[in-house]
């Protein structure tokens, strides 16, 4: 038996073990009925006695824990909300908090485009030639050599429509309630709209995103109808992290913070993944009014980038968000991409800005010859770095993100030096380690066999 490290490293990292990660919570909701509250519950770990320990809390309680983790030491549960008072009195407990909703920002309206005449169908040879958006030839993704290869992209979202002619799907996995896990399909359009600009395959065919070789992940936490839940979202995360899912894009949002979320945002960030989000669709007052603050959750969170949108006039999109989490700007106003039934539809909001800053992170990942998580913060500094200038405002951030001067800095080239951080350090530190002990299980496993 060879062991590998990264499941090493899985079991010495902080996570609870394997067992119903994902699990739909309909089951549950039918068996303890409607007069329950969706909620995280933490564990007391200097007093409790393993995860078993706090499954049999919530199960006195009267409730049934729906959602484990591999990355995260809480767990979901629907509990009765007489037993709440119980269960956060109890001393194995650390905390409770309520699972909140998150989803599509604002009224997302997609319009099948008639740019390309009448493109669909199952019949691939029948797709109108490609050509890019606007926003691709915006921030100069045509006319870069670099194209995402081997980088992975976790688009998390209402799923990707797997067999559309401008996409390749690498994998993925659903976390709702609308089909299996292995049901990653999209039946909305948002998710496979967000993909295609991320990363549609440059073939000659409808549209072509920003990265069009990466490996595109559909991580299903939006439902059929563009809802979800933070634990969905968190499962997601989850998913990107033990599947070494360096990039994780997220075009959605909820009205409330989450001590929850942003722990495990924190994580997966230490860990060397970087992780974007689309700043909401809740208006604003002008580029110049930065004291507004009308972001969603989790774009306001440090350890995401938050996208604003513009539009093809290089104004900013009334619709956008504003706030002063803003890091880039970037196209989304009428941007054309891929979209359910094979077909193409030309939609608008920051769900199309984000998957543009995504897809030049991984252009830019792409030169570092990074082999999984790890240099998010060189990564991350790039982008804003190189980003253009249009508004002058803080409704930009560090302004529009730009993919021939971030690929042209001469960092990108540099190949990795994020192992002399504090996180890189740690990491190399921990992989030593594992170096050792997988050495040792090997040497005593011979002499056994």
């Amino acid at each position: 038996m060879k062991l590998s490290r990264r499941r090493l490293l899985g079991g010495i990292g902080a996570g609870a073990a394997a067992g119903l990660l994902g699990v739909p919570a309909s089951a549950a909701e039918s068996s303890i009925g409607t007069d329950t509250e969706r909620v995280f519950v933490h564990p007391q770990t200097s007093v409790l006695d393993g995860l078993g320990e706090l499954l049999d809390v919530v199960e006195a309680v009267g409730g049934t824990t729906v959602l484990e983790y591999d990355n995260f030491e809480f767990v979901v549960a629907e509990v009765p909300s007489t037993g709440l008072d119980e269960l956060r009195q109890d001393r194995r407990v650390a905390t409770v908090e309520e699972d909140d909703e998150t989803g599509i920002p604002g009224d997302w309206s997609p319009s099948l485009s008639d740019i390309f005449g009448s493109p669909g169908g199952s019949d691939c040879s029948s797709h109108p030639d490609q050509r890019p958006s606007w926003g691709v030839e915006r921030i100069g993704a045509h006319d870069v050599d670099s194209s995402g290869s081997d980088v992975d992209v976790g688009i998390l979202d209402t799923g990707i429509q797997s067999d559309h002619c401008s996409l390749s799907v690498a994998g993925g996995r659903n976390f709702t309630a609308d089909g299996t896990a292995g049901d990653y399909e999209d039946r909305h359009g948002h998710g496979t709209h967000v993909a295609g600009i991320a990363g549609a395959d440059d073939n000659d065919r409808g549209v072509v995103g920003v990265a069009p070789e990466a490996n595109l992940y559909a991580v299903k936490v939006l439902d059929d109808d563009g809802s979800g839940r933070y634990s969905e979202l968190i499962a997601g995360i989850d998913w990107c992290m033990s599947n070494d899912v360096e990039i994780i894009s997220m075009s959605l949002g909820g009205e409330a913070e989450s001590s929850t979320l942003a722990g495990a945002i924190e994580d997966a960030h230490s860990a060397g993944h970087l992780l974007l989000c689309a700043a909401g669709n809740e208006g604003n007052d002008g580029s110049d009014s930065c004291a507004a603050e009308t972001m969603t959750y989790p774009a306001t969170h440090e350890d995401v980038v938050a996208v604003t949108a513009m539009d093809e006039n290089d104004r900013l999109a009334s619709y956008s968000s504003v706030g002063s989490a803003v890091d880039l700007l970037a196209p989304g106003t009428n941007v054309t991409s891929s979209t359910v039934d094979n077909e193409y539809a030309e939609a608008s909001g920051t769900s199309m800005a984000c998957p543009f800053v995504a897809g030049v992170a991984a252009l830019v990942w792409e030169t570092r010859e990074e082999d999984g998580p790890g240099p998010n913060g060189p990564v991350r500094e790039i982008l804003g770095e190189t980003a253009e200038t249009v508004l002058g405002t803080c409704a930009e951030g560090d302004g529009l993100v730009n993919a021939p001067s971030a690929l042209g800095d001469e960092r990108a080239a540099e190949g990795s030096d994020w192992s002399s951080g504090p996180v890189g350090g740690l990491r190399s530190l921990l992989e030593r380690f594992v170096d050792l002990i997988v050495g040792f299980f090997e040497w005593l496993w011979s002499l056994v066999s």
